[in-house]
């Protein structure tokens, strides 16, 4: 077959442009350090890659996310610890406060005004903001004040003013955790009193009653709560309005929807049973157990009762019961707050785990993606220097064969 030297020529500078597109090919692999350098050189890879980068963002944000809820938690687990110091404090003024024997009347002012103190300090922790400038015990309200500064003037107490929700945030696949407390889970419904009956009589012929049962309620304040419990019967009353009557607590009771079928009767008592709640079992059958009343309090509205009793010049049977049951009330308060902090500290733990978990999956899913994406360089070098070769022989090649002429044979 005769060539002509224009298609040898062409042929020569083919294979010399194939070689350098394949140098430059490789140059590109060096350059960006990937196996790939369009979908089209490995689809299944291509693929593969978009999937794993995918999973690293989600795995990245989880610790993100883990980053914020580790930060709140660890602020909010420092915000009680501070209170829990302080109501200790608090609980051990309260047993001083008993102790009537030795204690005079300046005595009380000065526990007053160490009481108040504190409980201006703990209202500036529960209404700490977090760095981004959220309250840390507001619920997902979390650009509200959950407490008043003072008292409101219509409640006369301190109305909790977030809500009850948790903000939960996903740490996992398939795990998400709150990131702080509400509230109502710290501050709000905590039994700040007991109330037994001081009167039990048992069953009357005439008019047939099994069994009558009398509560002393000597004291009764604005947003406190009364759960009446007999039997297998609980009744909740509140949160009381300001200046509350034994009426309004026994017509909030009444106003239960578990009342209509409970076997016994509530009733406001007269003459020598002023002041008492008068609870009348009138149903045929045997009495279990006796009835109690539980005062809930919020831990800022006790304490501010407990302040105002303690300064009453008249000390009244109202301030002496609130003061007598000061010991009991920080009890379940600190109980409270101590449980909310086990919470955080589980959950911190949660975090922790959940983070060490990801950690090393993430490093999984990177050290697969770089097997699948990232250039060998040793191998791909070597590959580099066999194409320069391979060029420069085409070059080489392409010179020799352009330089043949028969005239240079003819002398």
């Amino acid at each position: 077959m005769r060539l002509s030297t224009s298609l040898i020529q062409q042929l020569g500078v083919e294979a010399i442009q194939k070689q350098q597109n394949r140098l430059s090919k490789l140059q590109l692999h060096l350059a960006t350090g990937n196996k790939q350098l369009t979908p089209a050189d490995d689809p299944i890879a291509a693929v593969r890659t978009l999937d794993l980068q995918e999973e690293i963002r989600k795995q990245t944000q989880y610790q993100d996310n883990i980053n914020t809820i580790s930060n709140r938690l660890e602020l909010e687990e420092v915000t009680l610890s501070g209170m829990t110091d302080i109501l200790q404090r608090m609980r051990e003024l309260s047993v001083r406060a008993n102790n009537e024997a030795s204690l005079r009347a300046e005595d009380k002012q000065y526990i007053a005004q160490e009481l108040r103190q504190g409980l201006d300090q703990l209202l500036g922790l529960a209404n700490s903001k977090n760095a981004n400038g959220e309250y840390l015990f507001s619920g997902t309200l979390t650009h509200t004040q959950p407490y008043p500064d003072q008292p409101t003037p219509t409640e006369g107490y301190y109305p909790y003013q977030g809500n009850d929700s948790q903000r939960l945030i996903q740490i996992g696949p398939s795990r998400r955790l709150a990131d702080g407390n509400s509230g109502t889970q710290v501050f709000e419904r905590i039994e700040t009193a007991l109330i037994e009956p001081d009167e039990i009589i048992e069953g009357q012929a005439t008019p047939p009653i099994v069994e009558v049962q009398k509560l002393p309620v000597r004291t009764l304040q604005p947003g406190s709560y009364y759960e009446l419990q007999f039997g297998s019967v609980t009744l909740t009353a509140g949160p009381l309005d300001k200046d509350p009557t034994l009426a309004e607590l026994v017509t909030s009771l009444q106003g239960d929807p578990d009342y209509a079928a409970a076997p016994f009767t509530i009733a406001e008592g007269l003459g020598s049973d002023a002041g008492k709640l008068v609870v009348t079992w009138n149903t045929p059958g045997e009495v279990n157990g006796q009835v109690t009343l539980h005062k809930q309090d919020n831990t800022f509205s006790f304490i501010d009762q407990l302040v105002r009793a303690l300064e009453d010049p008249a000390a009244t049977e109202s301030s002496k019961t609130i003061i007598s049951d000061a010991i009991y009330a920080f009890d379940n308060i600190l109980e409270r707050v101590n449980s909310v902090r086990a919470s955080v500290g589980a959950r911190l733990n949660t975090v922790d785990q959940q983070q060490q978990t990801n950690e090393q999956y993430l490093m999984d899913l990177k050290g697969t993606l770089s097997e699948i994406k990232d250039l060998d360089y040793a191998e791909a070098i070597g590959r580099f220097n066999l194409q320069q070769v391979a060029l420069q022989a085409a070059q080489q090649a392409f010179i020799k064969v352009q330089n043949l002429s028969l005239f240079n044979y003819i002398r």
